[in-house]
């Protein structure tokens, strides 16, 4: 990926430099000039942006899925940014840098080149409504079908930049190279996206043994198939599952495991909050998978001592109680269960199990948030002191909502709990 990114920089480089001697004299051929390179610098995020969202294994592993989307949020913004600015610079320049002349030169370009035209809509849409203001008032089924169109957009994008791309037609290498990332951006995807979790699904022919009830709002998903054990999953990881039921075949879900794999069984369990949850508890014993995966570093290969802090809240308890079945026996554990109201509380009886089978502590607490500014509210550097008074020598391991994760972990900072030694993970895509 590095080395990707420093070869198209080196081609960028020389693409701008080459173009500045070709755009033409004064304003107008430096703002055509610096539209060419907008257009040439889109291309390279765009292709950055493909490969952090097309589950490199060695990426993966090595960051986590949580990490490298982040990293695509934040490219996403810049490529934007990018983006929009490639087309006005251009009208600007070919106007002559003239008010009239931008408008005209915008019409003529947006109604010429269509498939870039149809490209910038369909990226500008997808990249608007992943604003956070605007993904919150979506169905997560909707934004997820609009961000599909994204890959379309792309295409559209590079096929206009091939055949009009004013720079590449100076340089064959160099328009071979622009093509060849294309072609490896693509495979990856391919690749990883669709044809490995395609080869796994049908080698372990998943499919759904029965679906149980845990809470009015809350079912587990019992998973069987062949030789589970090659998937090499661990407690506290997850699969991006597609179930293939009439109505949701084509949506694919983060869920992580809620208990550790075994040879021929896997389990999730999720809160019904959505349309995509809430078919879960209509799924029929039967219903086949395709599921990618496993993701995460929320594992025990992360841990640094023999201490551990695990920290659930809600439906986050899933790939806790996962991964606490997973440590080893003389790892000293003690477990935190946050609720709003105890009868929230989800695969408490196993988690007793659990504890009680290795001499560990856990609690159970349960309650209304409190003020983030309140020194006694619930997991406030206080409250974490007074119930574990080691935890600056644990390891910490926290699953819950992203404002959650984020007050917790500044409160164990404030403990100084080493930021190493903090282990969250966010597996919404």
């Amino acid at each position: 990926m590095v080395v990707l990114a420093g070869l198209n920089l080196g081609a960028v480089t020389a693409l701008a430099v080459h173009g500045v001697t070709s755009a033409g004299p004064g304003t107008a051929g430096l703002l055509t000039w610096a539209g060419r390179t907008a257009g040439l610098f889109a291309e390279t995020l765009v292709v950055a942006q493909v490969l952090l969202a097309a589950r490199l294994p060695t990426l993966e592993r090595s960051v986590g899925q949580d990490t490298l989307m982040r990293w695509h949020r934040s490219l996403g913004q810049l490529t934007l940014a990018v983006v929009l600015v490639h087309p006005l610079l251009l009208a600007a320049g070919y106007g002559g840098a003239r008010v009239g002349g931008f408008f005209v030169q915008s019409w003529t370009l947006s109604t010429t080149y269509l498939s870039a035209a149809g490209g910038f809509l369909l990226i500008v849409t997808a990249a608007g409504l992943s604003v956070r203001t605007a993904r919150r008032r979506l169905r997560y089924e909707t934004w997820y079908a609009v961000h599909l169109t994204t890959y379309a957009a792309i295409f559209l994008a590079f096929g206009h930049q091939l055949s009009a791309g004013h720079d590449l037609s100076g340089s064959p290498i160099i328009a071979a190279w622009w093509k060849g990332q294309l072609v490896v951006a693509a495979g990856c995807l391919i690749l990883f996206r669709v044809g490995l979790p395609l080869f796994r699904s049908l080698r372990h022919q998943l499919r759904v043994i029965s679906v149980v009830a845990e809470s009015p709002d809350v079912v587990s998903v019992h998973i069987g198939g062949r030789r589970l054990d090659a998937l090499a999953c661990d407690g506290g990881q997850f699969f991006v599952w597609r179930f293939l039921h009439p109505r949701g075949w084509w949506e694919a879900h983060p869920y992580s495991l809620s208990a550790a794999p075994s040879g021929d069984r896997l389990r999730i369990t999720v809160r019904m909050v959505g349309d995509g949850t809430r078919q879960l508890a209509q799924l029929r014993p039967g219903t086949r998978i395709i599921a990618e995966g496993p993701y995460g570093v929320f594992t025990d290969a992360r841990r640094t001592t023999r201490k551990v802090l695990l920290i659930g809240a809600g439906i986050g308890i899933t790939p806790i109680r996962a991964l606490l079945a997973d440590l080893p026996l003389d790892v000293d554990v003690t477990l935190l269960h946050r609720v709003s109201d105890p009868a929230e509380a989800v695969l408490v009886e196993e988690i007793r199990a659990l504890i009680e089978e290795r001499g560990a502590t856990a609690r159970l607490i349960a309650g209304p948030r409190g003020d983030v500014h309140d020194p006694d509210r619930p997991l406030s550097p206080g409250h974490l002191r007074s119930l574990v008074p080691d935890v600056a020598r644990r390891d910490v391991y926290l699953c819950g909502p992203p404002g959650f994760c984020w007050s917790t972990a500044d409160a164990l900072a404030r403990l100084e709990v080493p930021a190493d030694r903090i282990h969250h993970e966010s597996f919404a895509m």
